[in-house]
C-alpha cells in the first residue's frame, strides 16, 4: 500500500466481534462516490473470524490492524489514526452505515473553507434495528466557534458523522484512552479550542441502534462521564450553569444505577455552586426518579459497581 498514491481521505473503523455488521459499513465505505481513499481497519482482538471477512473483500484500499488484546475503543482509534496517509480522517463505527456521497460532499466542503475550520460533520438518522424505524434524524445546526456550545455536551450525532483534518490530532493529541465513554466529547472539545466547525446540512450517516451500545452500559457512562468532568472541570467552571448540569447528571445517573451516596455527593456539588438546584434536585428525587426507575426498562443496562 506504501507504493500507491496518498488517499484523499483515510477512513478508520473500529470493530471487536461483529463481523456481520463490519461487513455491512465496509461495504458502505467502498460504495463512497470519493474512490481515493484508504480503509484501516482496526480490529480490537475479534474472535469472530473478522480478519478473513476483511481479506475476503480483496479491495487493496484496505489494510488491516489487529490488536493482540482488546484496548479499547479509544485505543483502536489512535492506532487508526497513526496508520492514516491522508490529510483527512473519517470514522466509522463498525455498527454504522455512510451515504454514497458523504466524503464527497464532505471533501468538497472543505476546498471552500479557510483552513480555520478543522472538523465538517454531517446530519444523521438514528436507527432501531430491532423495530426497524427511523427514530429521530440529526441536522447540523452549529458552525464556526463552537467551543462554548460543546462544553454543554456534543452536538454531533456520533464519530461516524465528521471528517476531520488530520493536522488536529498533532496540535490536541489523539483520543483519551482513560475515557470510558464521552471519547467523542472530549475530542471535539478540544479541537474546538484551537479550530472551527462547519458541516453539510444532509444526512449521511445512519447510526444503527440494537442495544448494544455503550448508552446501555453504566459501567462504562458513569466512570467516563466522571472522568470528563473532572478532567474539564476549571473549564465547566467558568459556566456555572454549564457545570451545574454536568454535576446533577452525574448525581441522577448514580440515583438509577443504585449508587445512592455516590449520586447525593454529586447533588451535594451542584448546590454548592448554585443552592436553588436542591429544589429542582429534590423535585425530580420525588417526581421523576421513580417513574424512570419502576417503569423504564432498564433490564438491559450494565450497571456500574463502585
Amino acid at each position: 500500500m506504501m507504493n500507491t498514491p496518498i488517499p484523499i481521505v483515510s477512513v478508520v473503523v473500529t470493530t471487536y466481534n461483529r463481523r456481520e455488521k463490519l461487513e455491512r459499513a465496509l461495504k458502505s465505505v467502498l460504495t463512497q462516490t470519493l474512490k481515493e481513499l484508504e480503509v484501516i481497519v482496526v480490529d480490537n482482538a475479534s474472535v469472530d473470524h473478522t480478519q478473513e471477512l476483511v481479506e475476503g473483500l480483496k479491495d487493496d484500499r484496505i489494510k488491516y490492524i489487529r490488536h493482540a488484546t482488546n484496548k479499547g475503543g479509544p485505543a483502536a482509534r489512535n492506532t487508526g489514526i497513526k496508520a492514516a496517509r491522508a490529510s483527512l480522517i473519517a470514522f466509522l463505527d463498525d455498527d454504522d452505515q455512510w451515504q454514497p456521497e458523504k466524503l464527497e460532499l464532505q471533501v468538497n466542503k472543505f476546498k471552500d473553507l479557510s483552513l480555520s475550520v478543522g472538523v465538517v460533520y454531517v446530519g444523521a438518522e438514528i436507527f432501531d434495528e430491532l423495530k426497524q424505524k427511523v427514530l429521530k434524524t440529526n441536522l447540523p445546526q452549529w458552525r464556526g466557534h463552537v467551543y462554548q456550545r460543546l462544553l454543554l455536551g456534543t452536538m454531533l450525532s456520533s464519530v461516524s458523522s465528521v471528517l476531520v483534518r488530520a493536522e488536529c490530532f498533532q496540535k490536541v493529541g489523539l483520543f483519551d484512552e482513560d475515557l470510558t465513554s464521552c471519547q467523542d466529547w472530549d475530542m471535539w472539545l478540544r479541537i474546538s479550542k484551537q479550530y472551527e466547525f462547519d458541516y453539510v446540512n444532509e444526512v449521511l450517516a445512519r447510526i444503527n441502534m440494537h442495544g448494544k451500545q455503550i448508552s446501555t452500559n453504566f459501567a462504562a457512562m458513569i466512570p467516563g462521564r466522571t472522568r470528563m468532568v473532572v478532567k474539564h472541570q476549571q473549564e465547566f467552571a467558568k459556566f456555572p450553569a454549564i457545570y451545574v448540569i454536568h454535576l446533577k447528571r452525574l448525581g441522577k445517573m448514580h440515583c438509577i444505577n443504585g449508587t445512592w451516596r455516590l449520586g447525593i455527593e454529586w447533588f451535594m456539588k451542584a448546590i454548592k455552586v448554585n443552592r436553588f438546584e436542591a429544589f429542582k434536585i429534590v423535585a425530580w428525587c420525588v417526581l421523576e426518579l421513580p417513574v424512570v426507575k419502576f417503569t423504564s426498562n432498564l433490564k438491559g443496562f450494565k450497571r456500574y459497581e463502585n
